[in-house]
Formats: structure tokens, sequence, C-alpha cells
């Protein structure tokens, strides 16, 4: 006989003994258990003792590789994992106060993704057969998902139409068209800036770039180390001590080969609000070890 049939067959005694008098004083008890969103993270107390059966039934397919009992004793002498079912039974009866945890992951994408239950021992009951469900999804809660997407796609819009834009901007007809230059042209700036840098890394000063909405900031960097290097990001320090804004920036090299020199190019978006204000630049690399910084100055 199939272990599915010997599983059936065991549930059809079950049934039939419910409400019968047990051999140990124990009700023999079937329960059916609902689950949601909200009480996802709050297990489900179940009652099991030794020489019975407890036999979960789900009425969606469980993910069968990542069904888990919290049983590192060995406390369970059966423990068995089906597409809908999962039927376990303790060797002993469990100390008084302790709880064993069981989580049934579920094979599909709705919600809650899985369900945790507390195996616990009661002096006068044990649950035979549970039936699990979960509880369909809400018209509200499939509006606030909605609404989230919404919200995502039209931040992810903005973004794209500002990529397009820049995008776009290549060479001066670019530029002009894309608004990034118009009757006042582009204003260059030197900004005497001391390098500092404990890394072998070295720079003369900044260069400041300036049109409408818009400023690169340019300076090329010596690597007078013994290993390449290459800027991963840059950071602005405001002198107020506010939070830090984080810059791309670029370099037409892939990395800065030693006692090599390269231009890099940081760009910003605003920089002009912040005329007057001393502010510190930063170029690191990917992992943080190797830094420039630059400052403090005045734009």
């Amino acid at each position: 006989m199939s272990r599915q049939l010997v599983v059936l067959s065991l549930l059809l005694l079950g049934a039939n003994a419910l409400g019968k008098e047990s051999s140990r004083g124990r009700e023999l008890t079937r329960r059916k258990v609902t689950l949601s969103r909200s009480t996802a993270d709050m297990p489900v107390e179940l009652h099991v003792a030794p020489d019975y059966l407890t036999t979960l039934e789900f009425d969606s397919p469980v993910d069968r590789a990542g069904v888990k009992l919290a049983d590192s004793g060995g406390r369970f002498v059966l423990f068995e994992v089906g597409t809908r079912l999962v039927t376990l039974k303790p060797a002993n009866d469990l100390p008084p106060g302790e709880r064993v945890l069981l989580t049934v992951p579920f094979a599909d994408d709705r919600v809650p993704a899985s369900a945790l239950f507390a195996l616990v021992m009661h002096p006068s009951e044990v649950d035979v057969q549970v039936q699990v469900a979960r509880l369909p999804r809400t018209a509200e809660a499939v509006q606030a998902e909605l609404d989230e997407v919404r919200a995502a796609c039209a931040s992810k819009d903005a973004e794209l139409e500002a990529l397009r834009k820049h995008g776009s901007a290549n060479g001066p007809v670019g530029m002009i068209l894309a608004g990034m230059m118009g009757p006042e042209g582009i204003t260059a700036t030197r900004i005497n800036a001391a390098s500092k840098s404990g890394d072998d890394l070295s720079s003369e000063g900044i260069i400041a770039y300036q049109g409408p909405g818009w400023t690169a900031l340019s300076l090329e960097v010596v690597n007078t180390g013994s290993t390449p290097w290459t800027p991963a990001e840059a950071r602005l320090f405001l002198g107020n001590g506010g939070r830090p804004h984080d810059l791309p920036v670029r370099m037409k090299e892939s990395r800065l080969e030693p006692g090599k020199k390269a231009l890099v190019v940081v760009e910003t978006e605003g920089l002009n609000k912040l005329e007057g204000s001393d502010l510190r630049l930063e170029l690191r690399d990917s992992a943080g070890t190797r830094r420039l910084l630059f400052g403090p100055f005045v734009f």
C-alpha cells in the first residue's frame, strides 16, 4: 500500500474516532484555521500527543522543500510532508510549556506566504485533523497594492524622463534642446580646494562647469601609488553638518593605473543653491579604502 493511501486511511480512522473516548482520556478534535495577512507572523497553537496523528490539510499547495519542523532533539517519530498534507506524531509527551515550531511556506505567490504553528501538549485534548485556509484578498487590499504599484511606476517614469533628458543632451544642439544651455551659455570656475589623501592619490584642484539647472565638477587625479584605482562614488558634504549628497562620478578610463593621470567628472544638480556654503568633496573606490578629499571650499 502506498504512503498516500496509508495517510488517507489514517485520516478516515481518525475522523471516525472523533468524539469517542480515548485510552488516555484525551478528546480528539477537528479544527479549522483561517490565515490572514495581519496574523501571518503569529503562530497558531496546535495540540499534539503521543500515539495520535496530527494531520494538517491546506487549501493551497505547500512548498514541500521549505517546510521546517524545529525538532533538533528527535521528539517526533513521524513527520510526513505532501503536496497539501503535513502529518506528524510526537514520540513522547512534551515538557509543560515547551513549544515546537512548524513553518509551512506555500508554493504560490498569494498572501500570506507561509503559515506558522506552535506544537504543544494539552492534558485533555489533541488536534487530529486541522484544515488550514487562507483568506482571499479583500478589495481594499488589492486597491492598496495597486496604489503602491502605481506610485512605483510614477517614480520610475520620472527617473526615465530625467535619463531621456540627459541622454538627449549630446553636443551643443542636444544641450540646447534639452534646456541645459541657454543665452547665458556655460560658465567655468576654478575652485581652489586642497586635496587630502593618505592613499597615494592627488589632485591640483577642481573646475566647476555650470549651466541652467546643472553643474559638473571636473578634476585631474594622479595615482602615485602602486595599485590601480577606480572611483566608485562621490559624496558632497555640507558645512552645516547635514546629510551628504551621493553623486554620480565618471572617468573615461576603466581604472587609473599607477603613475598615471585621469580626468574625473562629478555631476550634480542644484549646486548653485549652495553658493557661499562651506563644502567638502570625497571620492572613493567601491571598497571605501582609498579616498581623495577636497575642502573645505566655497562655490
